[in-house]
């Protein structure tokens, strides 16, 4: 085991003349090192810490330690993909080419995890250039190369894989393929609010930007239903832009174009649909069940001020049972809410979600009811008590309007069902007859 050992701290220090003479007095022992307790071979050392030389030297030695791996299932060429030492990948392509396809427990090739870790885009190129199978290669749940480079912001590696796909026969289709969920490059981008990648996906003749995904759902449903802020404003206008840019135009440029080709925009944008025929046809119902945890603090926050007051009255104070009332109309629908979440009842289900809203309405409205009440009171009966009157009555009728409103949605979606029910009902009908026909 001394042997072993000066071997190892050789390649800790890289000292290239100290592994020549342990070599010369133990020619076999490059040979043997895979069976020992090490958990690293002196090839895996040397790469950790970017001994170009010594790396050459083993290998010289011993190029079958380039397919060895160490006990966490990395072959050297993984490990040097990770930290991005150009030269030693160089060195072990040279000497085992299948090591570029060879994965690590969890599914990696050594493209996947340079561009995971970030590392110079000179590693990424050599990688891919060396085996071009691999840009077409598939990690866990089913994403590309360029979904790696979306997901981890590199966008170095992105406009390099693009620059290499263009020389491939399939390279166009990899920009619009989807992983098990369904989401394309471009989806992912959305979801992760990546606005620079965002900008240059659109700018890619070859890019479909109305692509969908499992649930049905484009880049920019992704973007409108979801909380909105100054980069995801800044994100649904460009995506607006490229839906009025695609519908128009039916170009077939080469993907080359698109590496050179700026960011552009159009003057004209399409119209979004109307904020108040969203509101009736129930398109927030999936904002909603993103806003759960919000939903329920503000309900608990509402039951909260309700239910304080009225324990100090019941203890201290006079018995209103005009305050119990209103107090209770403000408590009961926001711990219906609660319920409601805590049951896990689904707030993406638009009859759930108009429920809640409902809920929220009721609650909000009752509990600004019950402020306004409480500034009418035996000692303030004269001049302001009009002034309050009003107030009361206004925010009263604000109640009653958007509950109006919401009760005229639910209508709406009901009426909406029926129709598309019946005209599901009729399509069978109508395939049903005509098979008979056939028949």
């Amino acid at each position: 085991m001394e042997m072993e050992k000066r071997l190892y701290e050789a390649a800790l220090e890289g000292n290239v003349s100290s592994l020549k003479t342990i070599i010369k007095e133990d020619p076999l022992i490059l040979d043997r090192i895979s069976s020992t307790f090490y958990q690293d071979t002196p090839l895996h050392i040397a790469i950790l810490r970017g001994y170009l030389e010594f790396a050459k030297a083993v290998l010289s030695y011993n190029p079958r330690l380039a397919t060895e791996s160490d006990l966490l299932g990395h072959l050297p060429l993984h490990v040097a993909s990770t930290k991005g030492h150009t030269e030693i990948i160089h060195e072990l392509v040279r000497v085992s080419p299948s090591s570029c396809l060879a994965r690590t427990k969890d599914g990696k090739l050594p493209l996947h995890l340079a561009i995971s870790k970030g590392v110079r885009v000179e590693v990424v190129r050599e990688l891919a250039q060396a085996c071009p199978e691999s840009m077409q290669s598939r990690v866990d749940r089913g994403d590309t190369v360029l979904h790696l480079c979306v997901k981890f912001e590199n966008l170095d590696a992105f406009q390099v894989i693009l620059e290499l796909l263009n020389g491939e026969k399939d390279g166009n289709n990899l920009l619009n393929v989807r992983n098990d969920d369904g989401n394309t490059i471009l989806h992912l981008a959305a979801l992760q609010r990546h606005l620079e990648i965002t900008k240059h996906l659109l700018a890619i003749p070859g890019i479909e930007p109305n692509a969908m995904n499992n649930n049905g759902l484009t880049a920019l449903d992704l973007v409108e239903n979801s909380p909105k802020d100054l980069k995801g404003l800044e994100l649904l206008n460009f995506l607006l832009q490229s839906n009025a840019i695609k519908r128009s135009t039916n170009t077939h440029s080469s993907l080359s174009a698109a590496i050179t080709q700026p960011p552009t925009t159009h003057p004209r944008q399409p119209r979004p649909k109307k904020s108040w025929t969203k509101f009736f046809t129930f398109n927030s119902h999936n904002q909603l069940q993103d806003m759960k945890g919000e939903i329920f603090i503000t309900a608990a926050i509402i039951a909260a001020i309700n239910a304080l007051p009225i324990i100090y009255m019941r203890v201290n104070g006079p018995d209103l049972t005009g305050q119990y009332v209103i107090n209770s109309a403000s408590f009961v629908p926001a711990v219906t809410i609660m319920l409601l979440i805590v049951a896990g009842f689904p707030l993406s289900n638009k009859l759930c979600a108009w429920l809640v809203i409902q809920c929220l309405y009721t609650s909000i409205g009752f509990l600004g009811l019950n402020y306004l009440g409480e500034m009418v009171s035996n000692e303030s009966r004269y001049s302001t008590v009009n002034f309050v009157f009003i107030f009361v009555s206004i925010w009263f009728g604000l109640l009653m309007l958007v509950s109006a409103l919401n009760v005229i949605r639910l209508i709406v979606w009901i009426v909406k069902s029926i129709k598309m029910c019946m005209k599901r009902r009729r399509l069978r009908l109508g395939r049903e007859n005509s098979m008979a026909n056939n028949a």
